[in-house]
Parts: C-alpha cells; structure tokens; sequence
C-alpha cells in the first residue's frame, strides 16, 4: 500500500514515481480529464460536422481552434484548415490533463484534511 489514499501502487518504475507524481500520473486518464476532454472537443466537432449542431458548448473549442488555426496560418498558410485538428486535439488534451491534474490535487488535499 502507498501513503496516498491507501491505494496500491501502480507498478511505476522508481524513477517514473521520483519525476512524475501519482496525482499527475492518475490524472492523464481521469474521470475529470475525459469529461473535460469531451466537453472541449464533442460540441465543436459535432457543429464542425453539421452546422445546426453548434451550441454555445462549443465556444471553448471554437476558440481554440481558432487560435491554433491563426498561428498554423501564419507559419504554414498552404495547409487545409481540417489539418489544424492535430494540434487542436493535442491542445485540447492539455488543457483536460491540466483540470485532471488540479482535481487530483483538490481531491488529495480534501482528503488529508479529513483525515
């Protein structure tokens, strides 16, 4: 058992577990990662796909594809505009890896204060 949260250890290597903490570790595939994941990249692919779709749920990533799309624009102005969703996706999942991160860490923290 660990002294985080009495869960048993993950199997990370020594080194993984001395760079990368459990919580950020936990956090690349919570819960709260996947749905902020989905909330950034459902609603905007679906108005992308079909416009009577849009709603204002897709106002985060519509502004974040549009600011990748500029940037991608201005390095690289030759490309098709379906090709900036590479970077909106990996953009996207940064951005859910780093609420994951910050309620594992909330979590964590209510934990220990209750115990």
């Amino acid at each position: 058992m660990t002294a985080e949260r009495g869960r048993p250890g993950d199997g990370a290597s020594p080194a993984l577990e001395r760079y990368l903490p459990a919580s950020l570790r936990r956090a690349v595939a919570s819960p709260a990662t996947l749905v902020s994941f989905a909330t950034l990249v459902v609603p905007f692919a679906l108005g992308w796909l079909e416009t009577r779709f849009f709603s204002p749920l897709a106002l985060p990533g519509y502004l974040l594809y549009s600011v990748g799309t500029a940037i991608g624009n201005a390095l690289a102005p030759r490309f098709e505009f379906w090709i900036y969703w590479v970077p909106f996706l990996g953009a996207s999942y940064s951005i859910a890896v780093a609420v994951g991160y910050g309620y594992e860490r909330l979590r964590d923290r209510a934990t220990a204060a209750n115990n």
